[in-house]
């Protein structure tokens, strides 16, 4: 009887013992955070968020960090600094990356409030305070000839020997453009390669043709996952300076593209007089 109740007794404090390191376990379960992707998902310019979106989930992929989810919100045109301010209430949210004229607006870039906010691409936008964080050489604004912040429509009835930025290597451009001879592109992104490309269209059925958003994108992604490491949207910010100078990325460099029959191409001849 009494190695029956020592073995019911040692079965009991074991069961207890188990419960408790369980609860342990609970505790002290890292909290999911959240990396905002934050770009026009309708309209005539969804096809930037949609061309971002598999490249972030790419990214995040690839990182192999399970508590870092992606939270893709459409920009919502000139509600933008509304969405952002409501983005910058939620405590979870530790890193923007942003695409897109209205999302990239001084008033947007203001509202993301303490959040690191990670630019990709080029739209004119300048570093608001210490949290803007923009993936883009700065001396692309001054060798472009095309208006800065144009609208897709207006670029696509400008004459030809025009060299613009992001906006003109969209195929929203390309399809309402009667012709693309003359039109050159300045980008801190580059052309995704084979291996990239089959990676991206492999995540979903539905994913666009990548261009130079979705490589940059991804580096974007990349650097926010490990900056969310640091901790908090603060230290996050800290680690991300030493990428960037002057609120711009330290190493961007300026690519050169054209349109042979359609298609962006690189063009390598003059990329050494621009970088």
């Amino acid at each position: 009887m009494s190695f029956r109740v020592t073995r019911a007794r040692h079965a009991s404090l074991l069961l207890c013992l188990l419960v408790l390191l369980s609860a342990c376990a609970v505790v002290r379960a890292p909290e999911h955070t959240r990396i905002a992707l934050f770009a026009p998902f309708e309209g005539r310019y969804r096809e930037i968020g949609y061309n971002a979106l598999y490249a972030a989930r790419l990214a995040l992929a690839d990182a192999h960090n399970e508590s870092v989810d992606l939270l893709a919100v459409d920009s919502g045109g000139t509600e933008a600094a509304h969405h952002a301010k409501a983005l910058a209430q939620d405590p979870l949210v530790m890193a923007a990356i942003v695409l897109g004229y209205d999302s990239t607006s001084a008033d947007a870039l203001q509202a993301f409030g303490d959040i690191p906010v990670l630019v990709v691409g080029d739209w004119g936008a300048k570093p608001i305070g210490d949290h803007v964080y923009i993936l883009s050489n700065p001396q692309i604004d001054q060798q472009i000839t095309a208006p800065s912040r144009i609208s897709v429509i207006d670029a696509a009835t400008l004459p030809s020997l025009i060299v613009g930025n992001d906006v003109f290597a969209l195929e929203g451009f390309a399809k309402l453009r009667t012709s693309l001879d003359g039109v050159t592109v300045l980008s801190s992104g580059t052309l995704p390669d084979a291996d990239f490309t089959q990676r991206y269209k492999a995540g979903d059925q539905f994913a666009p043709e990548p261009g130079l958003l979705a490589t940059l994108t991804y580096t974007a992604t990349s650097k926010a996952v490990s900056a969310l490491s640091a901790g908090s949207r603060t230290a996050a910010r800290n680690f991300l300076v030493a990428d960037f100078s002057n609120g711009y990325q330290k190493d961007a460099q300026i690519h050169r593209y054209r349109y042979v029959n359609g298609s962006l191409t690189e063009d390598v001849s003059t990329n050494d007089i621009v970088k």
